[in-house]
């Protein structure tokens, strides 16, 4: 019983998995690209870009909103040093394909099937944004998407492409 009652006791004191938050740095990821024979996809090959870090699904709702914002995002500021790399949760790379088909988009797309990345980062909702600075510093977080996400986002883009 007291061993019982001390495995509880140790288990409940483990620390539950930490988010990403604003100002810290952002986790180094090596992730599969979501297109079979695409080189792997890596936060650490876009260092000295702002970045934004997009976690989806087919089955996100309001990524069927975020993914055409996110793509004119990166078309418009791309050529000033911003990227977007899309990290996609669903379990089958078929059901991601087939929403890609639905909402194409020219980013970066990396598949994270067995949650790897998401862990690192901590996400708690989809979709989830991560705005990175040119120096790897989780400046903004975004869960959920909306009008109201898609405007916050482009000034925060502006803000950081012109330090």
């Amino acid at each position: 019983m007291r061993a019982a009652l001390l495995a509880a006791l140790l288990a409940s004191a483990a620390p539950a998995a930490a988010s990403v938050e604003a100002g810290g740095r952002a986790p180094a990821f090596v992730a599969p690209a979501l297109e079979p024979g695409a080189p792997a996809v890596t936060l650490e090959a876009l260092r000295g870009r702002v970045v934004y870090v997009d976690f989806w699904a087919s089955w996100c709702v309001p990524c069927r909103q975020s993914m055409p914002v996110l793509d004119a995002l990166a078309r418009r500021h791309g050529p000033r040093g911003f990227s977007v790399v899309g990290v996609n949760k669903d379990a089958s790379a078929a059901d991601a394909q087939r929403f890609l088909r639905r909402v194409p988009v020219g980013f970066a797309l990396a598949s994270d099937a067995d949650d790897a990345v998401a862990k690192a980062f901590g996400v708690k909702a989809m979709p989830s944004g991560y705005l990175v600075d040119r120096e790897g510093v989780v400046r903004r977080v975004h869960r959920g998407f909306d009008a109201a996400t898609a405007a916050t986002l482009e000034r925060e883009i502006e803000e950081l492409l012109g330090r």
